[in-house]
């Protein structure tokens, strides 16, 4: 693995422990970086049943790709975006992306 890293750049397995960045402000507010992956999100927040999510992420597979999936454009920072009993809040971005966002479920 690696030498093929070497080749290719950074391969992703199950062996990797990347450190998931997020902050837990109270029992309901989160805040997350952009990239984390929608299955780590659910990790985090507890949520059992994922169907709602997955129903509406289409080709996402991170928080970030999931708000941009949801609001239909690029959001600005400050931005508040409601689904479901979740209010996704643009804390931090760049010209091409996402890169935090506050998490409150409702």
């Amino acid at each position: 693995e690696d030498i093929i890293e070497e080749i290719v750049g950074d391969i992703s397995d199950e062996f990797d422990d990347e450190d998931l960045v997020y902050s837990k402000l109270d029992e309901n507010n989160y805040v997350f970086e952009g990239k984390t992956t929608l299955k780590d999100f659910y990790k985090i927040i507890d949520l059992e049943e994922n169907s709602i999510f997955e129903e509406k992420k289409g080709e996402a597979e991170t928080l970030a790709g999931f708000v941009l999936e949801i609001s239909g454009s690029f959001p600005k920072r400050g931005s508040k975006i409601n689904f479901e009993n979740y209010v996704f809040t643009i804390e931090s971005l760049d010209k091409k992306r996402i890169q935090r966002i506050k998490v409150t479920i409702e």
